[in-house]
């Protein structure tokens, strides 16, 4: 409950459903250490079908208005993720249907689990991203992170 308290003061407006699915899509990303939303899918509660979770996902991923800086500050506050901050970058492919995505990514470290805060779709590139990509990358992800 002291999580839940902290993390609806941290987001202040949010509808109350909202809240709730992010506490819970935070304690199940944590618990599952994956990003696949199928996997995460399997790690929600209830007596819903996994395919309902599956796309309640989907749904919150799609209609959601990202601010990046924002979000990392909210996980690090939510989570006190102390100093020094560990963060990781990676590069994965997602296809959903026939569009396939090329996404750098950065993850602030918790517990082992990196929570990715930050993404670019790297699709021009074929293959891995070079190495101005990644230095602008860089510099966008240090922006935020020295805000936190």
């Amino acid at each position: 409950m002291a999580h839940w308290n902290k993390l609806s003061n941290l987001l202040g407006g949010w509808h109350g459903a909202r809240l709730s699915f992010l506490a819970l899509f935070l304690r199940t990303l944590l618990e599952v250490k994956t990003v696949n939303l199928k996997e995460l899918a399997l790690g929600f509660e209830g007596r819903v079908l996994v395919e309902s979770h599956y796309k309640r996902l989907q749904r919150f991923f799609g209609d959601f208005e990202r601010d990046y800086p924002e979000i990392a500050r909210i996980v690090v506050q939510w989570l006190n993720i102390p100093q020094p901050r560990v963060l990781s970058i990676d590069r994965t492919n997602w296809s959903f249907g026939s569009h396939h995505y090329n996404i750098l990514t950065v993850g602030i470290v918790h517990e082992g689990v990196a929570i990715p805060i930050l993404g670019v779709d790297a699709q021009e590139e074929k293959g891995n991203s070079n190495s101005d990509e990644r230095m602008r990358f860089i510099e966008e992800m240090l922006k935020i992170f020295r805000r936190c």
